[in-house]
Formats: structure tokens, C-alpha cells, sequence
């Protein structure tokens, strides 16, 4: 943001006095200021004169936003699958997976270990795949915020998997469905992200699945699915990253509201149908619509 420069204005000298009394260009310049006065006066009376009406009021330039309610630089957009979502997930190795700017590139600008922070095997969604001398090149989107940055990583440094399992969430109904191999296995209403904390948009994917059942009352109910995602609009939660999830909840009262800080809540026997019953397990794809019909 550009600073603001302080105005500099330099002294002007006022004519050179010798003794107490005025010099000739002292009394040159008072002439000079007499009739600029009479000039003034002239056309003030003009102006008042002429103008039947009170000028109109201009409206004050608008001012920048401080920093304060300036709006954050957006996410970048998310990427557009040339591939299912599913169809290429790819899970880090013993020596974890390096991650590069662009295909073929020769250093990687980032290196991810083998574990989550959470203790799940790292996992990617790949989005597009290229091919640079013969070697097999997979373009994923990372971990964090902010969401949907984009990198390439060499199928040859992961073992790539599929899944034909996928979570939609559709935030105008707020609804969340769960589709194996193409067949609805799962239809809940949900609680989603309210507005000064929506929940985001976009493809994402299962980072962690955890259990929960031991306390199935308490913030994340009987199981959370981590998500690649971040809130949008909030820089931590409870003291740590504002981290996107699917979750589960004893309070079902609460279902169709946007309520939540951006995590999308299911009932306790949903949540658990879907991460025991079904098996989703980590790389499922989630997708966040706005609508069925968007």
C-alpha cells in the first residue's frame, strides 16, 4: 500500500529590511498587494452579484480504504479438472513429495513430508496431466491457504490411486450428498458456513479422516474429514488454522442454517455412515457448489 509522503513547502524569505524602515522593494510589493486586494474584492462582488442561487455543495473526494477495511487480495481461482475429480490422487513416499512451479522445471519450490500435520499419509488431487520427455507430469492443487494454489508434481515421486467415491455439497440447499461409483449412497441436510464465514467454493479433497466417537458431543461430533481448504475470511480458529472440514454434530436442530465459521456439519449417524460405513477415507474429492444449478 503506498505510504503517504508528508507535503514539504519551502520558506519564503520576506523582503530584505535595511534599518526600521521599508525598503523600495518592500514598498514596491505593498503597492502590488493593494491592488491585487482591490482585484479580489471586484470580483467577489461580481460573483455574489450574478448568482441568484447558493453554489451547490461538492461532495468530498472519496478517500482510499485504510488498512483496516481494505479487502484481501482474492484467492487465486480454482483449477479447472481436465480429469475427474478421483481419477489421480497421489500419496507421498518415505522421502515425502517435492512440489514445482511448472512441468519439467529442474528445482522444486516446495517440499512436502510424508505425514499431514494430523498424521495422515500427504495426499494431492491431480487436476491435469503433461507429459515432458516422457516423463509423466500431474498438476495438483496444495495444502493451505490461500485456496486452490497450483503446483506440479512427478507421478514418478508418488504412488498414484483413484477413488470413485465423491462428496458434493450444495450450499443453497444445504445439502450434502455422497455418490460411489456414480450411485447416491448418502443424502443429508447440512449446517454450512454463515455469511461473514462462508463456507468456500471449489474442488477440494480429504486430508484426514478422524474419529471422534469417544466423544461424539464434542466440537467435530462423531468424526471430522479435514479438508485441503481454509476459511476465506478467517486467519486462525480456536488458536490454530482455520481449517475446512466435514464434521459431524449431536445437534441436529441445527440442520439447514448457516451457522457454522465455514465447516459444513452433519448429524453424528450421517458423518459416521459416511466415514465407517462407506470407508471414505483420505483423497476423496469434495465439491462445494453454490447450487445444484450452478
Amino acid at each position: 500500500m503506498p505510504s503517504d509522503a508528508s507535503a514539504t513547502s519551502r520558506a519564503r524569505s520576506g523582503p530584505r529590511r535595511s534599518g526600521t524602515g521599508p525598503s523600495r522593494r518592500g514598498r514596491r510589493w505593498r503597492r502590488v498587494a493593494a491592488a491585487a486586494s482591490l482585484i479580489i474584492v471586484t470580483v467577489v462582488l461580481v460573483v455574489l452579484l450574478t448568482q441568484g442561487n447558493d453554489p451547490e455543495p461538492v461532495a468530498p473526494a472519496a478517500s482510499s480504504p485504510s488498512p483496516a477495511t481494505a479487502r484481501p487480495s482474492p484467492s487465486p481461482g480454482p483449477a479447472v479438472p481436465e480429469v475427474a475429480p478421483g481419477e489421480i490422487l497421489l500419496e507421498a513416499g518415505a522421502q515425502g513429495l517435492p512440489v514445482f512451479d511448472s512441468p519439467g522445471a529442474a528445482e522444486p519450490s516446495e517440499e512436502l513430508g510424508q505425514w499431514s500435520a494430523l498424521g495422515s499419509r500427504t495426499t494431492l488431487m491431480g487436476f491435469a496431466r503433461e507429459s515432458v520427455d516422457g516423463e509423466e507430469w500431474v498438476q495438483v492443487e496444495l495444502l493451505g491457504a490461500p485456496n486452490h494454489r497450483t503446483g506440479w508434481v512427478r507421478a514418478a515421486d508418488a504412488t498414484v490411486t483413484s477413488t470413485d467415491a465423491r462428496i458434493d455439497v450444495y450450499l443453497a440447499e444445504r445439502e450434502v450428498e455422497l455418490t460411489v461409483g456414480g450411485e447416491v449412497s448418502v443424502l443429508s441436510e447440512a449446517v454450512i458456513g454463515e455469511d461473514v464465514s462462508p463456507t468456500p467454493l471449489g474442488v477440494f479433497w480429504v486430508t484426514d479422516v478422524l474419529d471422534f466417537t469417544a466423544n461424539p458431543s464434542g466440537v467435530y461430533g462423531a468424526y471430522a474429514l479435514g479438508l485441503n481448504g481454509w476459511s476465506e475470511t478467517l486467519e486462525e480458529f480456536n488458536g490454530g488454522v482455520p481449517q475446512i472440514a466435514v464434521h459431524g454434530t449431536d445437534q441436529p436442530d441445527v440442520m439447514g442454517q448457516a451457522v457454522s465459521n465455514g465447516c459444513v456439519r452433519l448429524p453424528n449417524e450421517v458423518v459416521t455412515e459416511i466415514a465407517e460405513t462407506e470407508g471414505v477415507g483420505v483423497g476423496t474429492p469434495v465439491v462445494v457448489h453454490a447450487s445444484r444449478g450452478a
